[in-house]
């Protein structure tokens, strides 16, 4: 099947943004990136807003826009419904944060931050589940979607909090972070990998390279080096953040490429 770059594009980048404004809500429970809170919040929103943006240019007129958005159902809807309400939440919580809330205000929104992030990422995956393409009716599928988004979004705080200079405890935790994004998208890809067939495919060398090595690998080791390297932290996040965003692509582009109609089995075109 033709690979849907508008898709990719979207669930790419507002998956990360969600979960970057994720790990801010994450760091009202820590308060060691006093910093990078604010700009990490306006960065996530930016993101969740462009691959919204994204997601408009695949339906290509106002018109069709409208008809979806006026139709509640699964699919596109869910999709633009998860997002809108992300952006309030990150909103919300940016406020009460520059206004210097309560902290448990605070945590509150934070908390809410990282249940909507996990919900939209998987969400964004589950709604290409369906019965008639034999690799994407797995729930393994949005699972992979869920573990590029959390490296990406962890590695975008790494990077934010090496820009910001927060100090070693703050970048410390934030590769931490890093790493456990980085084992989200190395296991939950892996899984889709395996029971799709694309591990062993024709889509082997991006699964490997891009997917696995890119995607997930290649963030994890800069996480761990930075646990004990804070003077390097601005370099590493760079290369965790380029890795991790290139996994998420990838995977996406396999997503499509990998496609099988159930009836093309038949000798049915679709």
């Amino acid at each position: 099947m033709e690979i849907q770059w508008s898709l990719v594009l979207f669930t790419a980048l507002s998956g990360a943004g969600a979960w970057l404004v994720a790990c801010a809500g994450i760091d009202a429970f820590k308060g060691l990136a006093r910093k990078t809170v604010v700009p990490a919040i306006v960065v996530g929103i930016a993101l969740i807003v462009i691959g919204g943006l994204a997601s408009a240019t695949h339906l290509s007129h106002v018109d069709r826009i409208m008809a979806v958005l006026a139709h509640p159902a699964p699919g596109i809807f869910l999709e633009a419904l998860l997002l809108g309400i992300d952006v309030v939440v990150a909103v919300v919580f940016l406020l009460l944060y520059r206004r210097g809330a309560s902290a448990g205000a605070c945590k509150a929104l934070g908390a809410v931050a990282v249940a909507m992030a996990a919900v939209f990422s998987f969400s964004c995956g589950s709604s290409y589940m369906m019965a008639s393409q034999l690799a994407w009716n797995t729930p393994a599928l949005p699972l992979g979607y869920l573990g590029g988004a959390m490296a990406s979004g962890a590695a975008c705080w790494y990077l934010l909090c090496a820009v910001r200079k927060e100090d070693d405890a703050a970048l410390i935790w934030a590769a931490q972070l890093t790493v456990a994004g980085a084992l989200a998208a190395v296991v939950l890809p892996a899984v889709w990998g395996f029971a799709s067939g694309v591990a062993a495919g024709d889509g082997a060398v991006l699964f490997w390279v891009g997917v696995m090595a890119c995607g997930g690998i290649a963030p994890l080791a800069c996480g761990l080096v930075g646990m004990k390297k804070t003077a390097s932290a601005l370099p590493l996040a760079v290369v965790a953040v380029v890795g991790a965003f290139i996994g998420s692509v990838a995977y996406r582009v396999l997503m499509w490429t990998a496609s099988v109609a159930l009836m093309s089995l038949f000798g049915v075109g679709i």
